[in-house]
């Protein structure tokens, strides 16, 4: 979003921009006037606007700005003037003394320069003195004169008072051009810049006044701004999520409609950790309160039992890295909380009181096997589709535990995790004469990854038990483990039936079932599983199949620096 902000004082423009974007990240802002230099802007989004990084501020503070350029300009200007009034105030003083018979008309000349020389060195040091300099300097060049009169010295002050007249008028003249000029180039980069939203017609100037041009620019401009900041005021105001802007010390200058809810209060001007602290964040219920900078960013219950998660932003200057102000956000997660209990409710239902009765129909099936002392065809449909059963609630338990945001990740060796889910695979592979192969590079064993332990041995055996679910007999199963750029890569290659092409951008949806898992036992929600938990790892995973050749999965996930 964009806000600016623009204003008149005196001689002098200041414009004001600001922009901020969704997800409350960085906001940068830059203030122009005779004395600041201007912004360039690049884009990160093809659409929106938003300001250099902090490599170009710093690039950008060592280059010449436009406004620069234009004072230096001036000060070039006001030597031109010093050089042209000054040789012709001395010639014409000079002149005058002659006319007075001064018997000394260089001393009278010498003081007529001095005189304009100090009104002219004034002017560039006070330029909004100017006109009092200039009345003050003329009222002393007549007193002097009539003071020097009384004393029987004759010093003509028309010399003076002329080059003073003179150099206040040249000088204002090239201030006004210089000003015009200022103000040319910082309405035309305005104009220049996207536009976030529809604007008002504007009326074309057609006169050959530059000034009035100049003017009416300049309202376009403002009239501009004010649309932007009613704009973005009423953007801000109607955000879904609590949001409060504040200054460096922590003062709320502003809070839009949902933190005004939030809080039951107004806000603005208020002290944001004495709000925060009202509403029971836990961080600030001590008397040694933390800066605002410093305090941790958590996820808490207030005193309404909501469930809230606080998150900030620094409001930075685009010439510096020290905050001027602080943006703050309450994002209230009671709903997906709710959400997450009442699944936590039915994942326990369905691993413990749906597992129940199908572990005593097992149980009672077993008993009756050993009472009949034979096994019936009934009872063997019965027990395979309790199994079954089983399967299938082990595999939505499992997925909707991957799905979940439970997971408790810790530094681990990815190389302990695959020969723990080779020694469980095993036994498996050599019910159908499998071999397993497994290859480590050096590097892989020694690296560490952040992962789920639990989880993610769960996906990879899945991935291994798959590849000798639909590989025939006699065959071979490789794992490749390597790592490469900051990434763990990890193949799993099997001689088994493949999979279509057609069938594989499916491959990871659940309960599909492909043509060739025809005859073989399954729920389809295996690979599900597999994408939730290497999607949850940060990591990658894609399969490469040819039907009746074989099929490789490849998976990669991020190391851990060292």
């Amino acid at each position: 979003m964009l806000l600016g902000q623009l204003g008149v004082n005196h001689s002098r423009l200041v414009i004001t921009l600001k922009v901020s974007g969704p997800p409350l990240v960085d906001v940068r802002y830059d203030s122009s006037s005779l004395r600041l230099r201007p912004v360039t802007y690049e884009s990160i989004h093809p659409a929106l606007p938003f300001f250099p990084m902090n490599n170009q501020r710093r690039r950008e503070s060592r280059e010449p700005s436009q406004v620069q350029r234009l004072f230096r300009q001036l000060v070039r200007e006001w030597l031109w003037i010093s050089l042209v009034l000054l040789p012709l105030t001395a010639l014409l003083s000079y002149r005058a003394q002659i006319n007075l018979h001064d018997a000394h008309p260089a001393m009278g000349a010498l003081l007529s320069v001095v005189w304009v020389a100090g009104s002219l060195g004034l002017l560039l040091w006070r330029p909004r003195w100017a006109l009092w300099v200039t009345l003050i300097g003329m009222a002393c060049a007549l007193l002097a004169s009539t003071g020097l009169a009384e004393m029987r010295h004759w010093w003509s002050p028309t010399p003076a008072v002329l080059g003073m007249l003179f150099g206040y008028l040249i000088w204002n003249w090239r201030r006004l051009s210089v000003v015009l000029t200022y103000f040319g180039w910082e309405l035309a980069r305005l104009d220049s810049e996207p536009k976030v939203f529809p604007e008002r017609r504007r009326s074309q100037f057609t006169g050959a006044d530059r000034l009035q041009g100049q003017i009416m620019a300049l309202e376009q401009a403002m009239s501009r701004t004010r649309d932007t900041r009613r704009f973005i005021a009423d953007g801000l105001e109607y955000l879904p999520v609590a949001t409060l802007i504040s200054d460096p010390k922590g003062q709320i200058l502003l809070g839009n409609r949902k933190a005004r809810q939030l809080f039951d209060n107004n806000l603005v001007g208020d002290d944001v950790l004495d709000q925060l602290a009202r509403l029971g964040y836990p961080e600030l219920s001590t008397e040694q309160r933390p800066p605002l900078s410093a305090m941790p960013l958590l996820e808490f219950r207030d005193y309404k039992e909501r469930s809230l998660r606080l998150e900030r932003a620094a409001l930075l200057p685009v010439d510096g890295d020290t905050p001027i102000g602080w943006l703050l956000s309450l994002t209230d997660l009671s709903a997906e909380r709710a959400a997450e209990e009442q699944r936590s409710v039915l994942l326990r239902f369905l691993s413990h009181d749906l597992r129940a009765p199908h572990s005593a129909i097992l149980a009672l099936l077993d008993v009756h096997r050993h009472q009949a002392g034979a096994d019936s065809p009934l009872f063997e449909q019965i027990e395979r589709q309790v199994r079954r059963a089983l399967d299938l609630t082990d595999g939505f338990v499992l997925l909707a535990r991957a799905e979940s945001e439970a997971y408790q990740f810790q530094p681990t060796l990815f190389a302990m995790l695959v020969l723990d889910v080779l020694d469980q695979a095993l036994p498996i592979a050599q019910q159908k004469r499998i071999e397993l192969l497994h290859d480590m590079d050096e590097e892989s064993q020694e690296r560490l990854i952040n992962a789920d332990q639990g989880l993610l041995t769960r996906a990879l055996f899945n991935l291994l038990e798959n590849a000798i679910k639909y590989s025939p007999a006699d065959t071979t199963i490789t794992l490749r483990v390597s790592c490469r750029e900051e990434w763990l890569h990890c193949e799993l290659i099997d001689q088994g039936k493949g999979i279509a092409a057609d069938e594989l951008p499916d491959l990871f949806s659940q309960y599909r079932r492909f043509s060739s898992a025809q005859g073989i036992d399954g729920v389809g929600l295996g690979l599900s599983m597999v994408k939730a938990v290497v999607d949850h790892h940060g990591g990658k995973i894609e399969c490469r199949s040819v039907v009746d050749q074989g099929t490789t999965f490849l998976l990669e996930l991020p190391l851990i620096p060292e």
